[in-house]
């Protein structure tokens, strides 16, 4: 699906929108853990998560192909905050649908951005079919949260800057371990991976409650699970692969790990108390994954591991709640 040159296009029109987020190390956390552990620090970008990456170029192309017009988006929190910037940035107008259990923090940050936002219930009503309608009545462009070629692209952008930031002192990465919701993430990042590096080994992850990717990628097909109510990774909460990301993914990933409630909040604590940043329960999850994969032996202290972390909005004293 996509080329080199698609990856080159989507970093080269996110130039100076977005921020080139960094790889963390630590040398005493390496050798504590006996591993090579890279962090690629998307809790930092701007908007709080990787979001606005394929919010932003999935804009861009959009108004070159047909004008520019206001957009419309269905999100929990963090897609939301990256539309909502993004068409701030292109000066158009945003309607956003999030549930109704939304976090508190991603709301009123979504709004603070000039998005209007109108609710519904996750359980009993159809995000799509509230968007679609919106759309349509407004002539906007529908941006959805990762099943669309360029939204991917965009995100696909994580993959890119880490395999060059890497390259830059001399490695290659033999393990990525991404996180996954409705697999955008995680698709546009394999696709640039492994027209880069088809060595490295794309690992995704979900919570143990919401492994409906893991499901699929069992069954060699769309699988869709029950959604679960009061999970932590509010930003993880899929319940069916998208059909262009579980077509990627199902090529490229390499193999789907799941993570405890448990293991996320000690993670969050871990990149909390080793580098004093937040990390939100979602964007934990991969973390979570590789640490755990470190201390089953399942990876050597030579192999280069890059773990996204892919999101910070949650609000200081949830986080705190959490990690004490």
């Amino acid at each position: 699906m996509y080329q080199k040159k698609n990856f080159f296009n989507a970093a080269e029109a996110l130039s100076g929108i977005i921020m080139q987020t960094p790889l963390l190390w630590s040398k005493s956390l390496n050798e504590k853990l006996g591993s090579n552990l890279y962090l690629k620090a998307e809790c930092l970008q701007h908007t709080g998560s990787f979001k606005l990456r394929g919010a932003y170029y999935s804009m861009h192309r959009e108004f070159i192909r047909s004008g520019k017009r206001d957009v419309v988006a269905f999100s929990s929190g963090n897609h939301a905050q990256g539309v909502a910037f993004a068409a701030k940035l292109q000066n158009v107008k945003a309607i956003i649908v999030m549930p109704t259990d939304a976090p508190e923090s991603k709301i009123k940050n979504t709004i603070a951005l000039g998005a209007k936002v109108i609710f519904y219930d996750r359980y009993t009503e159809s995000r799509e079919e509230i968007a679609q309608s919106l759309a349509n009545k407004n002539d906007a462009f529908l941006i959805p949260a990762y099943d669309h070629k360029d939204v991917i692209c965009g995100q696909g952008t994580v993959g890119l800057e880490s395999f060059h930031q890497m390259a830059n002192i001399g490695r290659t990465i033999d393990r990525f371990y991404c996180p996954i919701g409705g697999g955008g993430l995680i698709a546009g990042s394999s696709s640039a991976l492994n027209l880069l590096n088809p060595n490295t080994k794309i690992i995704g992850v979900e919570p143990e409650s919401l492994n409906d990717t893991q499901k699929s990628m069992a069954s060699g097909k769309r699988e869709t699970i029950e959604i679960q109510p009061n999970t932590l990774c509010d930003s993880l909460m899929a319940k069916t692969p998208g059909e262009i990301t579980f077509k990627i993914n199902h090529s490229l990933v390499s193999s789907i790990d799941t993570v405890t409630d448990q293991q996320v909040i000690e993670s969050m604590r871990f990149a909390f108390d080793e580098f004093e940043i937040v990390v939100e329960p979602g964007g934990a999850a991969s973390l979570a994954s590789a640490i755990a994969a470190i201390n089953r032996k399942e990876v050597t202290e030579e192999e280069s591991i890059v773990v996204v972390l892919s999101g910070g909005n949650i609000s200081k004293e949830r986080h705190q709640n959490l990690i004490n």
